[in-house]
Parts: C-alpha cells; structure tokens; sequence
C-alpha cells in the first residue's frame, strides 16, 4: 500500500471515528433530557406502566414507516428480533421507570452507566475474545470515579425505607445490564438502527397495552403533562437515543458506545443550569471534568494523533 492510499485509510478511519463519536454524544444529550423528563413524570403522578407506554408507543408511529420502506433490505429474524425485545423492551422499561420511584437519582448516576459500561465490555471480552485496550479499561475506571464524585454530591429528598432504595439500586444496575447487553448485540448482529429499534418498539407496545387498558388513569393528570412525556420518553428515550447509540455502535464499536451513557450525569447538571437555574457544586465539576477525561482516554485519542504524524 503507497503512501497516499495508507493516509486515505487513516482518513477515513478518523472520520468514521469522528462520527461514531458525534452519534455518541448525541445519545448521551438524549438520555439527558428522558432522564429528566423521567423524573419530572414520576413526581406529576404517572406510573412506570404509563411512561413506558409512551416511550415505545410514540417510537412504534414514528419509526414504522421507515422500517416498513427497509424491511425488504434489512431482515432481523425473529430469533434476534425477540432477543433484542427481551433486553431493551417491556422488561427494561418497567425496571428503569420502577426505579426512578424507589432510589435516588445518585444511584442511578452510578449503577445505570456501570452496568452498561461493565456488561457490554465483558460481552465483548467473554464471547468474542476482544480484551478492551489498557487505555480502555484505564478509562473506565477513571469514568466511575467521576461518577462517584458526582454521586457523593447530591442530596436526596426522599423518604424511601433502606428496603426500597436497595429494590430500586437492584432495578437500576438490572437495566443497565440490560442495556450493555443490548448495545453489544447491536453490534455483534450489524443490526440497522431504524430496524431494530422500531421492531423492538413495535413489539413491545403489543406487550404493554393490556396492561396500559386496564389501568385506571388519574384524570387530575393534564394533557400537557402527557404531550410532554410523549417527548421525553418516545422521541428522546425511544427514537432518538436508541438510533444514536445503535449509530455509534457501528462506527466506533460496542464497548466504546457503552461509555456514552456515563456522560449523562454530567449533561444533566449542564441542563439544570438553563433550565431550573440550578449550579453544580465544586463536587459535581470535579465529576463532570474526571467523566470527560475518562471518556477521552477510553477512546486513547492519541493514537490517531500519533498514525496522522506517521502517515504524514
């Protein structure tokens, strides 16, 4: 291979790489406001039955006519179709918004992005013999610290027994197994984001609606409340960061995508800013800075700097 053809590789690696990132982000932003919204829904009175309702029904609408125009290019197989619904479906519905009402949002900060970080990494090393990189695994730890930090940081106000923050941590650190598993299927499978997620979407909505029938809804509970949940939980928390970290998936790869979801934290205390006028504390910017050089040295940035310097 000459030398042009070798700097062509390298530029379209970095680009490829440059974008997985972009979609990377873009997932966590999203994840940012559903897990605001999710918050904000449980204290106006809807139950987790009700938001996951939302969240796959509205994502099932929207992505339907583009999975339908698709379906004849991109066949998922029930087999991996129902694999996918059992991780990213009804059941991690249920548990992520079951836990919002049980445990601290500072459980969540930690055992959520933890877990997918930790399941999808071990997935990959397990089932396919990818050993993450030193610079990887060093990253990770180096995530979880910042999380701590941003964890130690907040104040709970909830008057949850012991018995109900350890049923809602063991919820919490649940989905995100889940989700880690999903994410690494993503890309183990190459499945097409719009594909997948609208069939996984699709599915589920048969799964929950009997129940969502059956249950008496509160009428005190306005319309806004449930247009506004219709975006927190179905555009941001079924379309849009489902599609982008599946967008993630395959340019950057699985156990990369997975750190994504730990920069959450950090994008909702930047959100609260804006939006309740609330300022981090010097605990939770010390978080936010060690989760972004966390992230940066898991995906050892400086290699591509150093191949540039080669190639050139």
């Amino acid at each position: 291979m000459s030398l042009v053809q070798a700097s062509e590789v390298q530029t379209r690696t970095w680009a490829s790489a440059a974008i997985g990132i972009l979609w990377g982000m873009t997932a966590a932003l999203a994840w940012t406001g559903y897990n605001v919204g999710s918050r904000l829904g449980r204290m106006e009175g809807l139950q987790a039955v009700d938001m996951s309702m939302l969240r796959f029904g509205v994502a099932a609408l929207l992505l339907m006519p583009l999975v339908l125009s698709r379906r004849k290019t991109y066949r998922l197989g029930w087999g991996r179709l129902l694999s996918l619904t059992v991780l990213a479906g009804p059941l991690f519905g249920l548990l992520i918004n079951t836990a919002f009402g049980l445990a601290p949002l500072s459980h969540a900060v930690v055992l959520t992005a933890g877990a997918t970080m930790m399941s999808a990494n071990g997935l990959a090393w397990r089932l396919d013999g990818r050993r993450p990189p030193i610079f990887r695994l060093l990253g990770m730890m180096i995530l979880i610290v910042g999380l701590l930090f941003i964890a130690s940081a907040q104040n709970p106000q909830m008057p949850q027994s012991t018995s109900q923050i350890w049923l809602g941590d063991l919820c919490f650190l649940a989905a995100g197994s889940l989700w880690g598993s999903f994410t690494y299927l993503l890309g183990r499978w190459k499945v097409d984001p719009i594909v997948g997620i609208g069939q996984v979407s699709f599915l589920s909505v048969f799964a929950f609606l009997p129940f969502f029938l059956a249950r008496h809804h509160d009428g005190a509970i306005s319309s806004d409340v449930w247009m506004a949940q219709a975006f927190f939980q179905g555009i941001l928390g079924g379309c849009l960061a489902p599609v982008a970290i599946a967008k993630a998936v395959s340019r950057v790869g699985a156990g990369e995508a997975a750190l994504f979801p730990a920069l959450v934290p950090s994008g909702a205390l930047l959100l609260a800013i804006p939006l309740l006028g609330e300022w981090p504390s010097y605990a939770e910017i010390l978080g936010i800075g060690v989760c972004t050089l966390g992230l940066l040295t898991s995906f050892d940035l400086t290699r591509f700097l150093c191949k540039s310097r080669i190639s050139g």
